[in-house]
């Protein structure tokens, strides 16, 4: 052990030598590491308070920290892995409009399908789209599988901001209620109420259709308060 510990000593002071015929940027501070290891006030080079043990444990440290402090920044985000995570990190950033998190209303909603006769089959986030296409995308509610013709509800009172067909979504009803909270229902196969309309929690809106970008009948829910979307998932746990 203790003669590992200097030769690493030896090579550290070797380092030093270079680092100062070469004018390198780190050598004031390996000259530190070494003076604070080698304290006059240290009882033996080789004592029980480990002072060779402490030089190669800091000259270690000091390299590892001085060498990175020094290198350009480039050189430091460089390697393949490192690129690949970036990429990734960068492709799965939230879109705009949209946030993580779940959010609860301040009033009780209602459950939107009739006797609660659904399987959920995607949830909100990051999923494998589901299309067919390559790679991920973020799902911005969730999604209940129920028989085609099942009764969607109103999850509170409101007025329908929208009530129309869309490329996606196909045909859909957007509501809007007290506080700036709004719920979206997409894919529906007809639609009973019109843009303007009031409503009240539990009316049924339409009827459960595979329109639009579905793999099968199901309702797509979700949750928005003042424009941004939310996880829909706790709010739909606690709906009556």
């Amino acid at each position: 052990m203790i003669w590992g510990q200097l030769l690493l000593s030896l090579a550290f002071l070797a380092l030093v030598l270079l680092a100062q015929m070469l004018d390198l940027p780190f050598l004031p501070a390996l000259r530190t590491a070494f003076r604070e290891a080698m304290m006059p006030e240290q009882n033996t080079f080789l004592s029980e308070n480990r002072e060779l043990s402490k030089f190669t444990e800091q000259a270690v440290q000091t390299l590892t920290n001085t060498v990175q402090k020094f290198m350009p920044a480039q050189s430091q985000t460089a390697t393949p892995e490192t690129a690949v995570r970036q990429t990734h990190a960068k492709a799965q950033q939230v879109p705009s409009g949209a946030r993580e998190e779940s959010y609860l209303p301040s009033f009780a909603i209602c459950f939107p399908l009739a006797g609660r006769a659904c399987t959920e089959t995607s949830g909100y986030g990051w999923r494998t789209d589901p299309m067919g296409g390559s790679g991920s995308e973020f799902h911005l509610g969730n999604d209940l599988a129920a028989k085609e013709g099942t009764a969607i509800l109103a999850a509170a009172d409101g007025v329908v901001r929208c009530a129309g067909v869309h490329s996606s979504y196909g045909r859909y009803v957007r509501i809007l209620h007290a506080n700036g909270d709004e719920t979206l229902y997409a894919h529906m196969q007809y639609l009973f109420v019109h843009t303007g309309q009031r409503v009240s929690a539990g009316d049924c809106l339409g009827t459960v259709g595979e329109t639009g970008n579905a793999t099968g009948p199901h309702l797509h829910f979700e949750l928005l308060h003042k424009g941004i979307r939310y996880d829909p998932s706790e709010a739909l746990q606690n709906a009556a």
